[in-house]
């Protein structure tokens, strides 16, 4: 069961990546990159948890505060059209 959640994540991925390629703005392409990253950390939480990969949570904590972290730059960015104003 946890296996095919993983699965379908992957292919959800997969579908998103055409968001990203096609993205009509660059809003649309960051959502989709940080979607698709979401579907991957999902992805690496369930295989840890089938496999008993207890340190591969924690690995995956870190990864979605970085997800969240470079989101954030990046909307300052693009609001700002600099970092530091």
């Amino acid at each position: 069961m946890i296996i095919g959640l993983a699965v379908f994540f992957a292919v959800l991925s997969f579908i998103v990546s055409y968001r990203v390629v096609v993205g009509p703005t660059i809003t649309d392409r960051l959502i989709g990159a940080d979607t698709i990253g979401i579907f991957m950390s999902m992805v690496m939480l369930m295989i840890a948890l089938e496999y008993d990969m207890f340190l591969l949570v924690d690995i995956v904590l870190a990864y979605a505060v970085l997800l969240f972290i470079d989101m954030l730059i990046y909307a300052k960015y693009f609001e700002h059209g600099e970092l530091y104003k």
